[in-house]
């Protein structure tokens, strides 16, 4: 297991420093500047430095980027740190001659991007795309519980290989053995087959009640060379993603958080704008189109605008081509059923297509809301089902979507029943926890293709 650390080492220093080395030399060639023996030099001191420092970064790990003691704000200290090393080294060895400027800030800059875009590719199309390039770790699980439970039937396929599980009570006390895995013999036992057999992960699966054990169970496991990992149970973590940072040395248990903090954030917001830009661009002949039809069919302004609650729960302005002959206010508002009379006949074409959603782009443009992200529900809607739903306002820790996870697994359109809105919610927290650009460009496609076969759009 140190020989595959050490391996993955020496390959994330190596893609650093040829990412550093490439660009520098990509960077000459988009200024018209010949790689000459000052560019070659920099680059090669750079690439050395790259190697030196970036290798402990993981390129396929969670780099979080921008927030407190992640991975990704490490990678970006230490890319400043080698610029001014550079910087410093130019400087003292009189080496700025015939090194341009313009080319130099040109990298500074290209790198980190490159290396998001590295990192994005990676981790999210690549090793998703084809798991069999990673190496699996063999595993065993300590206890029974629900914890336990999920992270056997969701982590088996992506990387480890689960050889079995401890536990010492009897299955009529736990619910049940775990599923595809064999029952491998007391707690008690766990340390010595771990280093019988080899073992690389142990995960605790600690039941509620049973904390003090853990001290004990660590200390007997430190005398292997097993990766431990401590999963909690409780519902405190079954609602967000939690993870463990460093503030200025102080340890932090994040339970509920968004993922587009920092890099991450500018990255969902840019692809916002650029596609909100083109839709609306594009649409300008149908747009005018829609217009008509709607100001020929009814009475009513051709835009329906009403009030929403959006990130952090703060009120915007959402904007939809008129769909009904009533225009019902925020306080009390019925929702639309499949023959309803207040639905024009333009109107039910529009909700039919999407179309009557199109001006929302708009209002992506303006940053109130995302292309994908949890649908946004009416003021009155939102106060009800807050009091109903638990965890219903962490939806509201990113900014409402066009179109979302809920939708494209056929939860758009009425909600009869608290237990819809329950589903509803519970893929909205879903795509919080396991967002990624690439399950953006996803939902994005499905939208497209359920428009004209969805049966809950009336």
């Amino acid at each position: 297991m140190a020989q595959s650390s050490a391996r993955a080492g020496l390959l994330n220093g190596a893609a650093y420093a040829a990412v550093t080395y490439v660009m520098l030399a990509v960077s000459c060639l988009l200024h018209r500047e010949t790689f000459a023996a000052g560019y070659q030099a920099t680059g090669i001191f750079a690439a050395m430095l790259a190697f030196l420092l970036m290798r402990g970064v993981s390129l396929t790990s969670a780099w979080q980027l921008g927030r407190p003691g992640s991975l990704g704000t490490r990678l970006l200290w230490l890319w400043i740190v080698l610029i001014a090393f550079v910087i410093l080294i130019g400087f003292f060895a009189d080496a700025s001659e015939g090194v341009s400027r313009r080319v130099l800030a040109s990298w500074f800059v290209s790198v980190p991007v490159t290396l998001v875009l590295v990192h994005v590719a990676l981790r999210y199309g690549i090793l998703r795309a084809f798991p069999s390039l990673t190496s699996r770790r063999s595993a065993v699980v300590l206890f029974v519980n629900g914890a336990s439970r999920k992270l056997v039937d969701r982590v088996s396929d992506v990387g480890y290989d689960f050889v079995g599980y401890f536990e010492d009570r009897e299955p009529s006390r736990t619910g049940g053995a775990l599923p595809r895995i064999p029952h491998l013999g007391a707690v008690s036992t766990v340390a010595g087959y771990v280093r019988d057999h080899g073992i690389e992960v142990v995960f605790i699966c600690l039941p509620e009640g049973a904390y003090d054990r853990s001290g004990g169970l660590i200390n007997e496991l430190g005398d292997t060379t097993a990766s431990i990992f401590y999963v909690p149970a409780g519902e405190i973590f079954t609602m967000m993603p939690t993870q463990f940072y460093e503030i200025e040395g102080v340890p932090v248990l994040e339970v509920i958080e968004t993922p587009f903090y920092g890099v991450d954030g500018l990255l969902k917001r840019a692809f916002d704008v650029v596609f909100a830009a083109f839709a609306l661009i594009a649409s300008v002949p149908l747009m005018a189109i829609i217009a008509t039809a709607i100001k020929l069919d009814s009475k009513g302004p051709i835009i329906f605008r009403q009030h929403r609650y959006g990130l952090n729960g703060e009120s915007f302005n959402v904007h939809k081509f008129r769909s009904m002959s009533v225009m019902e206010n925020d306080e009390k508002i019925e929702q639309v059923s499949r023959v309803d009379p207040r639905v024009t006949r333009v109107g039910r074409f529009l909700r039919r297509t999407s179309l009557d959603e199109w001006p929302q782009f708009w209002t992506v443009l303006r940053g109130d809301m995302s292309i994908v992200g949890p649908r946004p529900h009416a003021v009155a809607h939102n106060e009800f089902y807050r009091r109903a739903i638990q965890g219903y306002m962490a939806r509201h820790k990113v900014k409402p979507g066009v179109t979302g996870l809920a939708q494209v697994n056929g939860y758009r359109g009425e909600t009869q029943t608290l237990d819809r809105m329950e589903k509803r919610i519970e893929y909205d927290l879903q795509y919080i926890r396991s967002w990624s650009p690439v399950l953006d460009l996803k939902i994005i496609v499905l939208t497209l293709v359920m428009i004209f076969k969805d049966e809950n759009a009336y």
